[in-house]
């Protein structure tokens, strides 16, 4: 029996049943407990005053509701019609800000073509606080703390009104759209670029989705589209190869028993691009093409191989000889691009019969306009106006070509009773003095200034030792003049430009004037002079500016020395004559048993010294190994070596003889076998 009681003892107990082991204990935890009884009790006392705020409103606008930035909350249906009305009429100055790529874009809700539907926004107002029984409470305890927009009932009256359209296309950025260019000869294409755009398609039903919500202003960011440009990459490259292709053979004209190839890369330096209703396209400038035809075939094809003749009667042009023909006709240019277009590797031009035509015949020519005038004055009647007046005449008419010089000792020779010239004053060694032709250095320095002011490239000049001041230019500067003497120094320019140059010099009894009649072809103007001084003397230097059709610049200086007075150099010594210096650049050039040399004028000694007035009467040349010789007389600059042996090595040497004695010899030419 005690077996059996403490079997059972010993048996398993079974679990009690119910909920209670799976539900916590809340014994120990009072502060859990009091918490969630806190909570709950805080949650039923919002529902109920919800509860009592909700029936307080029943009928009414929900607490704290805004509509488009309006308050209507707690108004009556009438109240809130009033407020919808109003809203209403002015809901289309309701501002619309939309953000772009490139900045805002501001308009109005009426402008958009937004309006506002106030019955069916009322049916919106007064549902709220009619949301579920869960979640309204929260929603209301919400509103206590912040206002609660109600979504507004908008509409399109309509599409996209023109006004709206315009707005929005005025401030959408355009694709780049890809352009060509002639880079070294060949036509290349440059790339386009998309642009980062607004839908269009979107963007009004963006503005309208912002209004629903009530939003003022009303503002939307854009969505942001590529827009590629008309014509892809690979459309420009192959636009560009066609071109290339169509200008390849470049293109032979003939103009009478004239011609000229002109190159693909000139045909194509004729050539603009541009686009056209949305396609590539190419044209060519006719005035390019007549100015290209012009310089390499044009000038006059005169009946007579001379050259025409130009005058200058009452200011006016005139051509002489009249009976000429020139190139080209005007339809020339359109003939050049029908050739091209054709593929036609050749083309023939008419000449066009100019005789009556003078103003025709100098654009052919060139010669077309004044370019430059110099105007100096002197005293009336002494003998040094005789020889300025004989220079200028001698001068008149004379024309420089593209591309060649004048030098005026050239151009006068040396000025001898025979040629009209008389004893009149000169400058000698610092010091005035007299010698036949004496005064022609004022005609130098009015040439010399219609040729600074001209653009012409002036490649030798003197300035006078002593400063008069009737060789100021016109605007009163001093230093922009030049002497001249025989047979140094001496005024040479240049023709740089593509125009023939006509120097045209009149006089009076009290002044002589140079005029230059060509095309313009450089704007000349003086950049700024700067002056110091040299011991006693002083010194100018003149920068000129040279602005050509590329709109390329070209500076160039020129300066002027002047004694502080006459007979007295920079030193405060006085000057006094001497022997030449000695001569330069020899060159001698075998032949048999014999060798040519030639030399250059001596250069005045330093850099202003004027020696060459006191004239050189002889040179001599003289080899080495032998001593054999030979003499020139001025203004020969060559003479003859003879007796030499072939086969051996010489070099050369020159002196210059005066009234005050030898040179130095000159540096040795190369040798010569």
């Amino acid at each position: 029996m005690n077996s059996l009681k403490s079997s059972r003892n010993n048996r398993p107990k079974r679990a009690k049943s119910g909920l209670r082991p799976y539900l916590p204990s809340f014994k120990s935890r009072p502060f859990l407990n009091f918490s969630l009884g806190f909570f709950l009790v805080i949650i039923s006392l919002a529902i109920a005053a919800w509860a009592v705020d909700d029936a307080r409103h029943e009928g009414k606008v929900a607490r704290n509701v805004t509509v488009s930035g309006f308050d209507v909350g707690g108004l009556e249906p009438t109240g809130l019609a009033v407020v919808l009305e109003n809203i209403s009429s002015s809901y289309a100055s309701t501002p619309v800000i939309i953000s772009t790529m490139d900045g805002l874009i501001e308009t109005q809700a009426g402008v958009v073509g937004i309006e506002l539907d106030a019955l069916a926004t009322a049916k919106e107002v007064l549902s709220l606080g009619d949301g579920s029984f869960l979640a309204e409470p929260f929603r209301w305890v919400k509103s206590l703390f912040s206002s609660r927009p109600s979504d507004v009932v908008v509409y399109l009256r309509s599409g996209m009104s023109e006004e709206f359209k315009s707005l929005i296309i005025s401030q959408q950025p355009e694709p780049i759209e890809p352009k060509w260019s002639v880079s070294n000869g060949t036509v290349v294409a440059i790339s386009g670029i998309s642009a980062k755009a607004f839908d269009l398609e979107t963007i009004q039903y963006d503005v309208l989705e912002a209004a629903r919500a009530g939003r003022n202003p009303i503002e939307v960011n854009a969505t942001a589209i590529d827009i590629p440009p008309l014509i892809s990459d690979t459309q420009a490259e192959n636009f560009a190869k066609t071109i290339n292709e169509l200008t390849s053979s470049g293109l032979e004209v003939f103009v009478g028993d004239r011609n000229h190839i002109f190159s693909p890369q000139e045909l194509r330096s004729w050539m603009s691009f541009q686009m056209v209703d949305g396609q590539p396209s190419y044209s060519f400038d006719e005035s390019l093409i007549l100015q290209a035809i012009s310089q390499a075939l044009g000038g006059i094809v005169a009946d007579s191989t001379d050259e025409p003749q130009l005058a200058v009667e009452d200011g006016e042009l005139k051509i002489l000889n009249l009976a000429a023909k020139a190139c080209c006709s005007s339809d020339s240019p359109s003939l050049i691009i029908q050739a091209i277009e054709n593929n036609e590797e050749k083309i023939n031009l008419e000449l066009i019969d100019i005789s009556d035509g003078t103003d025709e015949l100098l654009a052919a020519y060139g010669v077309t306009e004044l370019i430059a005038k110099a105007t100096t004055h002197h005293p009336c009647c002494a003998s040094r106006v005789a020889n300025i007046q004989r220079f200028a005449e001698l001068m008149q008419g004379k024309v420089i070509k593209p591309g060649e010089s004048i030098s005026l000792n050239e151009a006068v020779g040396e000025r001898t009773e025979a040629k009209g010239f008389v004893e009149a004053g000169v400058i000698v060694n610092g010091e005035l003095t007299k010698d036949v032709g004496g005064g022609i250095s004022q005609f130098a320095t009015t040439f010399f200034q219609a040729s600074f002011y001209g653009g012409l490239e002036i490649d030798a000049y003197f300035p006078h030792t002593i400063w008069f001041s009737r060789y100021t230019d016109f605007a009163g500067r001093k230093g922009i003049e030049s002497t001249i003497s025989w047979p140094s120094p001496d005024v040479r320019v240049r023709n740089t430009s593509p125009y023939p140059i006509l120097i045209w010099p009149t006089w009076t009894h009290t002044s002589v004037s140079v005029s230059l009649y060509s095309t313009r072809y450089a704007e000349v103007n003086v950049d700024r002079q700067n002056f110091r001084k040299l011991e006693e003397c002083e010194v100018i230097e003149t920068i000129r500016i040279r602005k050509y059709p590329d709109s390329s610049e070209e500076l160039d200086t020129f300066t002027a020395r002047y004694q502080p007075e006459n007979g007295i150099d920079c030193d405060g010594e006085p000057t006094y004559p001497r022997p030449p210096d000695p001569p330069s650049d020899v060159v001698a050039t075998a032949g048999d048993a014999q060798v040519l040399v030639s030399w250059g004028v001596p250069e005045p000694e330093g850099d202003f010294d004027i020696t060459d007035y006191f004239p050189i009467e002889e040179y001599i040349v003289t080899s080495e190994p032998g001593g054999e010789s030979c003499s020139a007389i001025p203004p020969e600059l060559t003479c003859i070596v003879e007796g030499l042996t072939n086969e051996t090595s010489y070099i050369f040497t020159v002196i210059a003889v005066n009234s005050e004695g030898d040179s130095e010899e000159s540096e040795p030419s190369d040798p010569v076998v």
